[in-house]
């Protein structure tokens, strides 16, 4: 007896795949925790080459807001490009 909640990878991917049809401009992170499936699951997909998923963003891209309340800009309050000095 199988369970009905569990998709198969066929299923996931038709889930994923419609999902980024509908919202071409989704990033990765988005796309995997909104498409309906275990995210672990969706990562992995993507790991076999099985979905296509964007590249994510590199690290110290400034995609955050952490860099406003970093402990840096605590340590250095003359730091320049730094809104709020915590």
């Amino acid at each position: 007896m199988s369970n009905p909640k569990v998709k198969t990878d066929e299923e996931l991917i038709a889930i994923v795949n419609a999902y980024m049809e509908k919202h071409p401009n989704a990033s990765r992170n988005t796309i995997i925790l909104h498409s309906a499936g275990n995210p672990t699951r969706v990562r992995e997909l993507g790991k076999r080459g099985l979905i296509k998923l964007p590249a994510p963003l590199p690290k110290g891209s400034n995609s955050n807001w952490n860099r406003y309340f970093s402990l840096a800009s605590e340590n250095n309050a003359k730091r320049t490009g730094m809104k709020y000095n915590v």
